[in-house]
C-alpha cells in the first residue's frame, strides 16, 4: 500500500470515530490524545484501520501507534 491511500484511510476512520474531528497534514504528527481520540476511539480506529488497510494490528502494535503517522507507517509496511 502507498502512503497516500495509507493516509487517507487513517484520516477517514479517525474522522469517522472521533465526533468533531477533522484531519489535515498538520495534524498528522499531533498525539491521538491531543486530537481528542479517547481509549474506545481508539480501539475502534485501529480496528477500522487494519480492517481497511487488510492488516492484523496486535494490542502490543497499537500500543506504539500514538500518532496517525506512525499508524500510517505501520499499514505501508
Amino acid at each position: 500500500m502507498n502512503r497516500e491511500e495509507a493516509v487517507k484511510i487513517v484520516n477517514s476512520m479517525l474522522e469517522k470515530n472521533v465526533e468533531g474531528l477533522e484531519m489535515s497534514e498538520e495534524k498528522m504528527d499531533k498525539t491521538l490524545v491531543d486530537l481528542g481520540v479517547d481509549s474506545l476511539d481508539l480501539m475502534l480506529v485501529i480496528m477500522d484501520v487494519g480492517e481497511a488497510a487488510g492488516v492484523a494490528i496486535s494490542d502490543d502494535e497499537a500500543e506504539n501507534l500514538d500518532t496517525p503517522e506512525k499508524i500510517v507507517e505501520f499499514i505501508c509496511q
